[in-house]
């Protein structure tokens, strides 16, 4: 699990009004009251202010997948799911709903309560037994690097959709969404999008191996409002040096962003960007890892651009079932038109508990240090960094459940 987006902020009635809704979901049938959730928290250096109090930093890729997670989280993060599943007939029914909450630093005063999921699913209509609709806010069809915090495709937003078409060996879901309007006539949000995607997954390509294409259109609203298309192919293959191997390549322009989701809805159509995404993981055993490789280019106004590369990996050995020890290295440079390539380097290094060997095993509870090395470009395009390099420490406890 990741951090994600967080829209809905609420006053201080949120509490009980999540508790409610999750009470009333729990007598909405005699389906049992699913629950699970993710959290991150720990005490540590989590500045995240300008200058050279700053303890965590990214390689400054609009787009994404220059940061490097391990060690370099300057915030306390949760959410909770609340699932209540029925039956009407034949038609089965889901209901979702995913408090959740932020805070940068370790402290949790004060924090922000949202809602980052709340969406109705249902399926085995009579004109559509294999059908699957929905409608609401939802985290849709993510696809992620996790050590880099990197959601490759992420289509998240309030829509509308259908999943479960048959397309020869795959499946296609096609869903709407709109975001952006606000009713708040003092600060109106002058440039709400709507985007269409289409996903077509799982079509079988070579023993072990499937492809995923993805389409998204974009338009904004509004002043200076602009339309925007984008596509997305992935391909995933099993038996790679004794690991899963994910590659994507990926291309949008205008307000679409790369990851098939919203991107600015301002952008002009003529702005373009583009990457190639590599990933490999090993999960299970004393020994796990996943390496990631990314190199694009994106516009980042309509007259200037900017290319990009950030390579890294974290890798752990179990010394025995509930110890491991962790390290991660990234580097992530982007070179703006006719200036000087900005570099950044992480190290990081933590001494785990957790409950076992394998990559995705957790609660773990780390301890960490982490040693960033800035080049001189890099620091100038950081305001008030003066320092060549930063080395910062602290705990953190991970779980999703």
């Amino acid at each position: 699990m990741m951090k994600t987006n967080r829209k809905l902020n609420f006053n201080k009635y949120a509490v009980p009004m999540f508790a409610a809704a999750a009470l009333s979901l729990g007598s909405a049938g005699a389906h049992a009251l699913d629950f699970g959730g993710y959290v991150r928290i720990g005490p540590g250096e989590k500045q995240n202010t300008a200058g050279d109090d700053k303890r965590c930093f990214d390689g400054h890729i609009m787009s994404g997948g220059g940061h490097f997670r391990l060690g370099n989280e300057c915030d306390t993060y949760g959410e909770f799911t609340f699932s209540q599943g029925g039956k009407a007939g034949d038609v089965e029914y889901q209901a979702v709903l995913m408090p959740s909450f932020y805070r940068p630093g370790s402290d949790i005063g004060s924090t922000s309560l949202g809602l980052a999921q709340m969406y109705l699913s249902a399926k085995g209509f009579d004109f559509a037994p294999e059908q699957s609709f929905w409608m609401g806010r939802r985290y849709y069809n993510r696809a992620a690097v996790h050590f880099g915090d990197f959601f490759v495709v992420n289509m998240t937003g309030t829509g509308a959709g259908v999943e479960g078409i048959k397309v020869g060996s795959g499946g296609l879901g096609l869903a709407v969404f709109r975001d952006g309007d606000n009713s708040n006539t003092s600060a109106p949000n002058i440039n709400p999008l709507t985007r269409v995607n289409a996903d077509l997954t799982k079509l079988k390509t070579n023993p072990g191996g499937e492809l995923r294409v993805t389409a998204a259109y974009t338009k904004g609203t509004g002043v200076a409002g602009s339309t925007g298309s984008g596509i997305s192919l992935q391909h995933d293959q099993t038996g790679v040096l004794g690991g899963d191997n994910t590659l994507w390549a990926q291309y949008s322009q205008g307000s679409t962003g790369l990851n098939m989701g919203n991107g600015n809805p301002t952008d002009a159509s003529s702005m373009k960007r583009w990457r190639l995404v590599e990933s490999l993981l090993w999960k299970t055993g004393p020994l796990t890892s996943q390496v990631m490789l990314m190199v694009g280019k994106e516009d980042l106004t309509a007259l200037t651009s900017q290319s990009f590369t950030s390579v890294g990996g974290r890798v752990a050995y179990a010394f025995t079932k509930n110890f491991k020890l962790q390290g991660e290295i990234g580097v992530a440079s982007n070179k703006p038109d006719g200036a000087p390539t900005q570099r950044l380097t992480k190290m990081t290094i933590a001494p785990t508990l957790t409950v076992g060997p394998n990559y995705y095993d957790r609660p773990e509870l780390r301890f960490y240090v982490t040693r960033f090395n800035f080049n001189d470009t890099y620091r100038a395009a950081e305001a008030g960094l003066t320092r060549k390099s930063r080395t910062v420490a602290g705990f953190q406890a991970e779980i999703w459940f």
